[in-house]
């Protein structure tokens, strides 16, 4: 849930700052996107937790500084609560990378003769953008996608600790610690297994993508 929650909110905003960044390259937008994933990238992932904590936990009072919530009645609507900051701190450390991917496919997309083409013969902004430009720059973009899947069944452990909240990072971390290495490994096993199915599905998505790519 934690994982999942997070690479959904920074893939979509990764796209839609990446996409704006791309077509007004060298702009006051693309440089101001390009500084905020340095900064993203940068910030180290405990200090960034330990901010947020700070300021909206400590500070305002306007969220649970950690735990998984649900308890004692508290339901979904707890538990959603007790997402939001460890949600926001990996969006942000993770956001930044996503956006310069996305930002550099839809720029190499963008200069291709077929989008020329396509608005030399008055194809509307928003087509040149979404049917032609985004289907080819989600090529490269798929494949970086597959290979964060293993992330989502494997953890984030230091979030988590700062949080205290009971993910796949934490456990993994305990097994090893406690010498339960056969839990360590199923869970590290489980992560191979996504990711080399998460691979698969993106070599099977590149000829649904790209017309000229065919597997037969």
């Amino acid at each position: 849930m934690l994982l999942g929650s997070s690479f959904v909110v920074a893939f979509a905003a990764s796209l839609a700052l990446g996409i704006a960044a791309a077509r007004r390259p060298r702009s006051r937008l693309d440089t101001a996107v390009n500084f905020a994933c340095f900064a993203g990238v940068s910030l180290p992932t405990f200090w960034l937790a330990l901010i947020l904590i700070l300021v909206f936990a400590q500070g305002l009072g306007w969220l649970p500084a950690g735990g998984m919530g649900g308890g004692e009645g508290g339901g979904m609507a707890d538990r959603l609560r007790h997402l939001v900051l460890p949600v926001a701190t990996l969006t942000i450390a993770s956001i930044g990378g996503y956006t310069r991917y996305v930002r550099a496919a839809m720029r190499d997309a963008l200069g291709q003769d077929h989008i020329r083409t396509a608005r030399a013969k008055g194809a509307s902004e928003a087509r040149v953008l979404w049917h032609h430009a985004l289907r080819g720059a989600m090529v490269p973009i798929a494949t970086i996608l597959a290979l964060s899947f293993g992330s989502l069944v494997s953890g984030a452990l230091v979030t988590e600790e700062m949080f205290a909240y009971p993910g796949m990072g934490k456990l993994i971390f305990d097994a090893v610690m406690g010498n339960d290495y056969n839990l360590a490994l199923a869970a590290l096993l489980l992560a191979t297994a996504v990711t080399m199915l998460a691979n698969l599905a993106a070599d099977l998505a590149y000829a649904w993508l790209d017309p000229r790519i065919s597997y037969r």
